[in-house]
């Protein structure tokens, strides 16, 4: 072990409190020793010590990077494939008391119903004038905001906001009925 090192660890119980005030509250002494293996593997004695003075605030950051990581590595979700799951099962395909794992068709009828009442509108804009089409399209189809489709187009973002507003009176009082039977459940009326 490098001598530097033994200097640093003279500190242990501060850099441990360190760890605590961070958020590491019972493993702070895992962090802690892990920093020391971080500093082993990548810092030098140059690094840490300014005329033979340990750097506090170098150790600091090397425990909140050390601390972060071990953050980051905890909260991050394990994706499985289907076959995965099925893998010791012989999987030729979902058991049918499985499959609700991986489906949920409860909502298939509204979903139709949504779609149905989505292509009802496409069909209502293929009507309008070019240009208030194309502007309603850009806006639906990108994530961009007024500004940033006045910006792209060079046209005035009041005449794109006056554009949109006319746009959705006229979709709201087209579909209006259409909307209410889909919040009402009444799929079948739409």
């Amino acid at each position: 072990m490098a001598n530097w090192l033994n200097k640093v660890a003279k500190y242990h119980k501060e850099w441990v409190q360190i760890a605590k005030t961070l958020g590491a509250k019972d493993y702070a002494e895992d962090i802690v020793q892990e920093s020391y293996i971080k500093l082993h593997m990548y810092a030098s004695e140059e690094k840490l010590f300014n005329n033979g003075i340990i750097s506090k605030g170098y150790m600091y950051f090397v425990i909140r990077s050390v601390f972060l990581s071990y953050i980051n590595s905890k909260n991050k979700v394990n994706k499985i494939q289907i076959e995965e799951f099925f893998k010791d099962k012989d999987f030729i395909e979902i058991p049918e008391k499985d499959l609700n794992k991986f489906t949920d068709n409860d909502n298939l009828d509204k979903e139709e119903a949504f779609w149905k009442l989505c292509k009802k509108m496409d069909k209502e804009l293929e009507n309008w004038h070019w240009y208030d089409k194309s502007i309603y399209k850009l806006y639906r189809d990108t994530e961009l905001s007024i500004r940033g489709m006045a910006k792209d187009t060079s046209i005035s973002s009041v005449n794109i906001f006056h554009t949109l507003k006319k746009g959705k009176n006229k979709m709201r009082e087209k579909f209006s009925e259409d909307y209410e039977d889909f919040k009402n459940e009444d799929y079948n009326l739409i």
